[in-house]
């Protein structure tokens, strides 16, 4: 990811990961309020309550706070698929199912801000950081995954499979921004995520 796109350092005391939380959630204020257009970095830092100078410490423009909120939605998204509890699934279709749901529900939380942030995506290159931050969640998708039966995908193929299904939310939301909250979607964001990753009922029954 170009560095005009990464943050300039990270938190390493206390006081340093206060800041970026304020920075981070300032943004998400402006953001559900007013938009991506209002979100300057003047006015984050206003509502931060820290200097611009302080800001830029941490992130060398606005598109980078953007990014930060993308993986750290990414984070939270894939830790509740890694909470599922999927020991009630009959079949590994069902079991993907549950873990789309799982996602699919926290992703509905913060949909507003998801909602604010969908002009900035391209600018952002936020499918990028969307799947760098899928690929640290690969390994234990893998396992859970493998454990109710599905079998288990590659490392690359599985985080493609997870951007995957995060384009076809935003192509649902593009038609119809409350077609997520239907139970037709999670039938169809599981299909888009078993294709994605290779995913057969033939293949994990072997």
């Amino acid at each position: 990811m170009p560095t005009a796109l990464k943050p300039r350092k990270k938190p390493l005391q206390a006081r340093s990961t206060v800041t970026v939380d304020a920075i981070v959630e300032a943004t998400i204020r402006i953001l559900r309020r007013d938009g991506w257009a209002a979100c300057t970095t003047t006015r984050i830092a206003t509502l931060a309550g820290v200097s611009v100078g302080s800001l830029y410490q941490y992130f060398p423009n606005r598109n980078a706070i953007a990014v930060e909120i993308v993986r750290q939605r990414t984070r939270t998204y894939l830790a509740a698929v890694i909470a599922a509890d999927l020991s009630g699934a009959a079949t590994p279709e069902e079991a993907m199912d549950s873990a789309i749901a799982a996602f699919v529900i926290e992703k509905r939380k913060g949909l507003d801000v998801s909602l604010a942030l969908r002009d900035a995506l391209p600018e952002v290159q936020g499918r990028q950081a969307i799947i760098e931050e899928a690929r640290r969640f690969v390994p234990a998708l893998q396992a859970k995954l493998g454990a109710a039966g599905a079998g288990t995908a590659g490392s690359r193929q599985l985080a493609v499979a997870i951007a995957a299904v995060e384009g076809a939310v935003w192509e649902m939301l593009a038609q119809d921004e409350g077609a997520i909250g239907r139970p037709e979607a999670i039938a169809a964001l599981s299909r888009v995520f078993r294709a994605a990753a290779g995913f057969s009922p033939a293949a994990a029954a072997r």
